[in-house]
């Protein structure tokens, strides 16, 4: 009798041992929460080479299409985000991510990202009045995706979070957020709320989730906020900038705001090398490989003519950088990729000194409408760039 006591007791204490294994919590299995507008959702265009699954990349489904169950993970393969996302960082980052990390490791995406929404939208404290006043003004072309993600996707993230600290360990957060927000001047303490709210809610530690902001398109139209996501990334204790330094923008008919293919593999490779960079700190004991290749593609959507242009004695002698470019924006003009400490001057065509910017550029001064010279200057005087530009009557 007591043997089948204990016969009974064993099989038990075995069954519960095989359930709990099936449900434990994996410390190989990394897991990393993105959110953000269209440029983490994906622009690019899906390819057969994209739809090649790698078996150690998972995405941990957050949005309701495709016949996948929301909060299952799945071999990654786009839409990573809602169902009309394609290709973007989170794809690259992913992929580059398994390549450098021992086989014994996989890593997974939840992608919750909507093109053109404030980061409001993702305010616990901010969505449903922000989600209310785009209905009253008809802004509801989104919707769709929202709905998606449940109609929420501040509670979309945590409910990814809390099945991801169940089957692995939360290594990070992914961002690429802010063109919607070019006019908000709290944006950067807006982005560090949201991440505290996410931290406190999921109840991680801070010193061992980083979030890695990356930049906007340094030669899109407001490349000229990248001081604002610096201010995010320095903001918070554990954020990262990641530079779009060199990464190739799309011109689109009204707008130049999303990457090129290039500019995502490059801009996700970077992503993925900040990453692994960061965990060989804060694992030491795991082989990581932090060689990335990262290329630096030639910008696709300046061109630049001042070779074409009559140059006054003033500016002669400007080297061209075909890292810098510069565009009229409004009443502004945009400079992106200057080094840090470099000015930007604007000359007549007959050589007189109108004004002089930052390394961003600035406001235009108020000149007859016609053409002009700007040139951009290192710290230390030497020439970088010209560019004849059309200014526009102001």
């Amino acid at each position: 009798m007591n043997r089948v006591i204990l016969t009974a007791q064993a099989m038990f204490v075995v069954m519960w041992l095989l359930a709990t294994a099936c449900f434990a919590q994996d410390p190989n299995l990394h897991i990393y929460l993105a959110y953000g507008q269209s440029n983490m959702s994906g622009q690019a265009t899906v390819t057969d080479k994209d739809r090649v699954q790698d078996p150690r990349f998972l995405v941990l489904r957050a949005a309701n299409h495709s016949n996948q169950k929301v909060g299952e993970f799945y071999p990654a393969a786009p839409p990573m985000g809602h169902s009309q996302s394609k290709v973007g960082i989170a794809d690259i980052f992913g992929r580059t991510m398994v390549a450098n990390l021992p086989d014994s490791i996989k890593v997974a995406v939840a992608n919750i990202a909507i093109g053109g929404q404030s980061i409001d939208l993702f305010d616990k404290d901010r969505n449903k009045a922000y989600v209310q006043n785009a209905k009253n003004k008809g802004d509801t072309w989104w919707i769709q995706y929202l709905d998606e993600y449940g109609g929420d996707v501040y509670k979309r993230i945590v409910e990814m979070g809390k099945i991801a600290k169940q089957k692995g360990v939360i290594k990070g957060f992914l961002f690429h957020q802010g063109e919607a927000d070019y006019q908000m001047n709290d944006w950067p303490k807006r982005v560090k709320k949201v991440y505290d709210d996410l931290i406190a809610e999921l109840e991680l530690d801070p010193e061992k989730t980083p979030i890695l902001i990356g930049e906007l398109a340094p030669t899109g139209d407001l490349g000229w906020r990248n001081d604002a996501v610096k201010q995010a990334a320095d903001l918070i204790p554990n954020g990262h900038l990641i530079s779009a330094q060199g990464c190739p923008a799309l011109r689109e008919t009204s707008y130049t705001l999303h990457f090129t293919r290039e500019g995502y593999e490059t801009f996700g490779k970077r992503y993925a090398e900040k990453m692994l960079e960061l965990l060989k700190t804060m694992e030491p004991d795991v082989p990581v490989d932090t060689a990335v290749a990262d290329t630096l593609p030639q910008d696709t959507v300046v061109n630049d003519t001042s070779a074409n242009d009559t140059i006054p004695a003033a500016v002669l002698g400007v080297k061209m950088a075909s890292g810098i470019s510069m565009h009229v924006l409004g009443n502004r003009l945009v400079v992106a990729g200057a080094p840090a400490g470099a000015r930007v001057r604007l000359f007549d065509v007959q050589g007189h000194l109108l004004s002089g910017f930052g390394a961003q550029g600035g406001a235009l001064p108020r000149v007859a409408a016609g053409r002009v010279l700007a040139v951009v200057e290192s710290a230390s005087g030497a020439r970088l760039m010209t560019r004849v530009l059309s200014l526009p009557k102001l």
